[in-house]
């Protein structure tokens, strides 16, 4: 086995896991395990990519295995049991009687009733020396349909226990795995961990997100608004998106929009108030536009897309797409092109004075790629590095805290993908970034409260994305929803 020849198809496969290339990346990370039975980078990165929930599990059971103290593939391993323990007991009618059973059962019942009325009614019409003998055949006929029944439902219910789940063929563990029983936390019911308490009465306004579930695995989910005083969520748009950023007044939403009837995406504009679901991107020449972000001094966006102007990058390596970052005046419909190289470009976020932007930028073309955080001038289109450990850590969602001072972001170490931990860090890159949200779970997309005083995120640490609020000063966390949907904040309305 040569060592180089590994790393480098792994590295291969996080690029492509990156963007969001799952099955060229599941390709790259199962030659690296088939090389490399022992690598447990691949067989953590495998579990990130893989599609069916027995997949994952196998390939975390062989973390697990090569590394007995990764507390990572040992939380995500359990969350998978727990969910497949619920939706073992959803089936369930009653203790220890599966719908299955159930069906069979009452099936039976209806077969024994109309039974009993044939028989009755060929009595009563027979003449009486015929009474006594079709009694006895119908009394045959129950008995033995009963008998059957009950066969039916030993064998059923012994085919059931004996049943021993198989992985599918498309992924064999190449570990030996040890026997591994799901254990619940401490803090864990039966049903599932106890949610969080709610977020203080004092807290106003309300959190943006795309809610759902994923069925078509695209992505993306209508838009809703959730209430902080516990109120119902209100759908902003049932046309699916991703995304969304509320205008400084309060009255608009922009988002990526998933556009059905092209198969493609792009960015548009909704009034709160209902109605003119506008796209904003039409016409430019760029493709993929998406990540919209608004201005709260002037009425601008800024945004990510792939160009296609007479300024477009090389597009010869077409395992590699590089969005660029753009800048959109929504009076004149006038737009810039603030970055113009071959790097990969994400999540842009404005500061509150709308001078500079924070994006992620990856140099994926680049001799040492990796995912960093950059603070972009918009005058000047000059860069300068907030982050700097390359493919060490992959940041996500930048967002500025209200005074600018400033930002939090979500990151996750390369070993562990599919974990984000929730940073906060001074705008101009000074003292140590701080870590205040770290947990076994996916922690994702921070958003900063319009006071600063807290910080909207969402995880999966009870199976689904759900929201939670995190309180800076007392470090303690609530938790506003509580659903088998998933919930992707991104913004918060005064």
């Amino acid at each position: 086995m040569a060592e180089e020849n590994v790393q480098e198809l792994l590295k291969q496969g996080i690029e492509a896991a990156r963007e969001g290339k799952k099955a060229e990346a599941r390709g790259y990370f199962e030659k690296v395990v088939e090389l490399d039975e022992q690598n447990e980078r691949g067989w953590f990165w495998l579990a990130s990519v893989v599609e069916s929930e027995d997949e994952k599990r196998i390939c975390l059971k062989n973390v697990v295995q090569i590394n007995p103290q990764n507390e990572r593939a040992q939380k995500a391993l359990a969350q998978l049991e727990a969910k497949q323990q619920r939706s073992r007991a959803d089936e369930e009618v009653m203790a220890g009687v599966t719908r299955r059973q159930a069906t069979l059962v009452a099936g039976a019942g209806l077969l024994v009733v109309v039974l009993i009325l044939v028989a009755f009614f060929a009595i009563t019409s027979a003449n009486a020396n015929r009474i006594a003998e079709q009694t006895r055949a119908a009394e045959q006929i129950i008995q033995g349909t009963a008998t059957q029944i009950a066969a039916a439902m030993f064998e059923t219910s012994t085919a059931e226990a004996s049943i021993t789940p198989s992985p599918p063929p498309t992924i064999t563990p190449r570990v030996q795995v040890a026997t591994w029983t799901f254990t619940p936390e401490a803090t864990e019911a039966a049903g599932g961990p106890t949610p969080l308490p709610p977020p203080p009465a004092n807290l106003s306004g309300s959190v943006l997100a795309w809610s759902g579930r994923d069925v078509s695995q695209k992505g993306f989910l209508p838009i809703l608004m959730f209430p902080l005083d516990g109120g119902q969520p209100r759908v902003i748009t049932d046309v699916v998106g991703a995304h969304p950023d509320i205008s400084p007044d309060g009255q608009r939403v922009v988002y990526t929009r998933y556009f059905a009837a092209t198969f493609d995406f792009g960015i548009s504009q909704v009034n709160l108030s209902g109605g003119d679901n506008r796209p904003l991107t039409q016409g430019m020449p760029v493709l993929k536009p998406q990540m919209p972000y608004y201005c709260t001094t002037a009425n601008l966006i800024t945004f990510v897309a792939l160009p296609t102007d007479t300024r477009s990058i090389d597009f010869s390596n077409t395992n590699i797409q590089s969005f660029q970052v753009y800048m959109l005046n929504l009076d004149s419909g006038l737009y810039e092109r603030l970055t113009n190289d071959e790097a990969v470009y994400t999540y842009p976020a404005f500061s509150p004075d709308c001078t500079r932007i924070a994006v992620v930028r990856d140099d994926a073309r680049g001799s040492s790629p990796g995912a960093d955080l950059v603070i972009l001038d918009v005058a000047t289109r000059t860069q300068t590095a907030l982050t700097n450990d390359l493919g060490n850590f992959i940041e996500s969602s930048p967002r500025w805290s209200p005074d600018g001072s400033q930002l939090t972001y979500a990151a996750y170490q390369a070993t562990t993908p599919g974990n984000h931990d929730i940073i906060v860090r001074l705008a101009d890159g000074s003292g140590s970034p701080l870590v205040p949200i770290r947990e076994l779970s996916d922690d994702i997309n921070p958003v900063f409260s319009p006071d600063g005083a807290y910080i909207a995120f969402s995880s999966n640490r009870a199976g689904t994305y759900d929201i939670f609020i995190f309180e800076q000063a007392t470090r303690t966390t609530y938790q506003l929803t509580s659903s088998r949907d998933d919930d992707y904040v991104w913004s918060w309305k005064r």
